[in-house]
């Protein structure tokens, strides 16, 4: 009987195989669309995993508590090199936002045209997730006062990302046209040098700071995610170091400015903030020695695209990464509710083991919680997947700058908003104006024919 059910089970993985490979494109890009799709998933799940482990739940005295790994133990903030991938996203989207521009240029499509309707794609599964969040927030402040183990407003982490990234994406028509006039290094060169001047200027104490957000290091949100942006531009047309030894050596260099940055120079270890402090760090807001992490990255991106590809030609190797591809914003946005629902509710009720403190038992514990979350969020994606698929594309869309620009303003203002009262100590009734401010801005950028 077991041998049959293996059978059914091989023909059906088989299957899905199949219909996935017929499904992805076969042009001469193939290989590398694979490969951008492998660095993508790669490096969420990586954020994922990460978001996961450094929120400690133990129960020193049997009653569980929350923490913050890199507070309670800030050796780990060096792990922080490793999981801090942020960067190769917003390099794959260089790559990516250029081809897309380019084919809407080529068929005719005004800029305007072209951000609105990739600026929906980003935010129509954002909207669908803060319907769900935003009053599950207020339910649990109503209701749940000071019962909970973290706090709602987690939640909504992630979406600092998506005001970053849609800024940055909205610039795609610039600098695509700075590329294609030879002008990425040197523009790559300005920014950083730029952002290296407000680095300087914040880490020494100057400018006033607004909620947990220093002003002097907040141009440094464009600068420096817009440099790894145009450095995806350089790779989309393959002038990135195409020999294994230069491709090693700018990971070096990379590595080797990272070194000085923090060990000579005043720029902290940590590539993530660290939650309950006002510790800085390099990544909230962005400083030079995270465009060093970059660097990098890149390089090493550059080595492993061969033997990876290799395997994703492989359709059972492929299959996972296209399955998670397609629901990958969802995955993104909703796995910290996820990890929030879990741990409130089987922390509380004792349905997942907890250790004293953090030392061998609470690691060896963690594959489970891991579990845990994972279930929970697979429960999600599968509910809100669809939110992701392709929307109105082909409609017709002759709205102007006006509604763009106020629509990416009401948007990004939204999430600041969102954003200011998960970390401030102030009430959390704001969150339904930010929620409605959010609502109009996706509105205003809806099509209009």
């Amino acid at each position: 009987m077991s041998g049959g059910s293996d059978q059914k089970g091989r023909l059906s993985l088989d299957a899905l195989c199949r219909k996935v490979e017929a499904a992805t494109p076969g042009d001469r890009d193939r290989d590398r669309d694979r490969y951008l799709d492998f660095v993508r998933v790669s490096a969420i799940l990586l954020v994922v995993f990460g978001h996961w482990v450094v929120r400690v739940v133990t129960a020193p005295d049997g009653k569980p508590e929350a923490g913050y790994l890199l507070a309670m133990q800030p050796g780990w903030q060096l792990a922080t090199l490793l999981f801090q991938v942020m960067p190769v996203i917003f390099l794959v989207g260089g790559v990516l936002n250029a081809e897309s521009w380019r084919r809407a240029r080529d068929d005719g499509a005004p800029p305007v045209q072209w951000i609105r309707r990739r600026t929906r794609r980003l935010l129509k599964p954002t909207t669908g997730f803060l319907l769900i969040a935003v009053p599950g927030w207020l339910l649990a402040a109503a209701l749940l006062p000071d019962a909970l183990l973290l706090e709602p407003g987690i939640a909504l982490v992630p979406l600092w990302f998506v005001a970053t990234y849609m800024a940055i994406m909205a610039l795609t028509p610039v600098t695509v046209a700075l590329h294609e006039r030879g002008w990425s290094l040197p523009a790559i060169a300005a920014a950083v040098a730029l952002a290296a001047v407000f680095d300087l200027a914040r880490l020494a104490g100057h400018g006033a700071v607004l909620g947990t957000q220093p002003l002097m290091g907040m141009p440094n949100f464009l600068l420096i995610w817009a440099a790894i942006h145009q450095l995806g531009h350089l790779w989309g047309d393959d002038r990135l170091p195409g020999s294994a030894a230069a491709q090693a050596g700018l990971a070096l260099a990379g590595a080797m400015a990272l070194v000085l940055l923090i060990a000579a120079g005043p720029w902290p270890l940590t590539m993530i903030p660290v939650e309950g402090t006002f510790d800085p760090n390099n990544a909230s807001p962005p400083t030079v020695a995270l465009f060093a992490l970059a660097l990098v990255q890149v390089g090493l991106a550059l080595l492993l695209r061969a033997p990876v590809v290799r395997m994703l030609a492989r359709p059972r190797v492929w299959t996972p990464v296209a399955l998670l591809g397609a629901r990958l914003m969802t995955l993104f946005l909703w796995h910290q509710l996820a990890m929030l629902v879990v741990t409130n509710v089987a922390a509380q009720q004792g349905w997942l083991p907890l250790s004293e403190d953090i030392g061998a038992r609470w690691w060896a514990q963690q594959p489970i919680w891991l579990a845990a979350f994972s279930l929970g969020l697979t429960g999600l994606v599968a509910l809100a997947g669809r939110l992701e698929e392709a929307d109105d594309g082909a409609a017709a869309d002759r709205a102007g700058w006006g509604a763009t620009i106020t629509g990416i303003a009401l948007t990004a203002g939204a999430i600041a908003g969102f954003l200011w009262v998960a970390f401030a100590e102030v009430p959390v009734w704001p969150v339904l104006g930010f929620l409605a401010l959010f609502v109009v801005g996706f509105r205003a950028l809806q099509a209009r024919g």
